[in-house]
């Protein structure tokens, strides 16, 4: 079992503040106060956490100087009081800086929770599911000519026969085999 310090739960409590306060300052028109001091709250809390070294190791590597460039740069623009455009440097600094965790995260909530299109693009990325597989915001984008559906009641994620046969596959896989065309 991990162990928590208390440094560490003061650091959750912090971060957990600067986030409030972030989306705070943005529901209230970006009120540059609030996120300027969530923003301060954040990295504050970020530093209790993890501590002060490994912090600035993290956002000093040469890889992610640029997305720690734009990250800072939009902190220090929102301290200045230009909000929208501090946000928007932010935003853009902070998926630089954590383009390396976001496969990560939706494998971790794809295996944990059954959210289809997470576990479907992880398992076409495997090369488990064959390409013609939808996801379901291309299902809704798509027209009813294309994917060679007769009536409406033949959608590829709708309700279908039990065919005991195709019991135990994936339910995207078995919406690929049920999608294919018909005669």
């Amino acid at each position: 079992m991990i162990s928590i310090t208390e440094w560490q739960k003061l650091g959750v409590g912090i971060t957990g503040f600067g986030i409030f306060f972030i989306l705070f300052g943005i529901l209230l028109y970006f009120d540059s106060v609030l996120m300027a001091f969530g923003n301060l709250l954040f990295l504050t809390g970020l530093s209790f956490i993890i501590g002060v070294r490994k912090t600035s190791a993290f956002f000093f590597q040469r890889h992610k100087l640029d997305g720690t460039s734009f990250f800072l740069g939009g902190v220090l623009l929102v301290l200045m009081r230009w909000p929208l455009l501090g946000m928007l440097l932010e935003a853009y600094g902070f998926f630089r800086l954590f383009k390396g965790f976001f496969p990560v995260a939706f494998g971790f909530l794809g295996n944990v929770a059954n959210i289809p299109f997470l576990s479907a693009g992880r398992d076409q990325g495997a090369g488990r599911v064959s390409p013609g597989t939808l996801f379901p915001a291309e299902f809704l984008f798509t027209s009813k000519e294309s994917h060679h559906l007769r009536d409406p009641t033949e959608l590829p994620l709708g309700p279908r026969k039990q065919d005991s046969s195709l019991q135990g596959l994936n339910p995207l896989t078995l919406a690929s085999i049920l999608h294919r065309p018909r005669g």
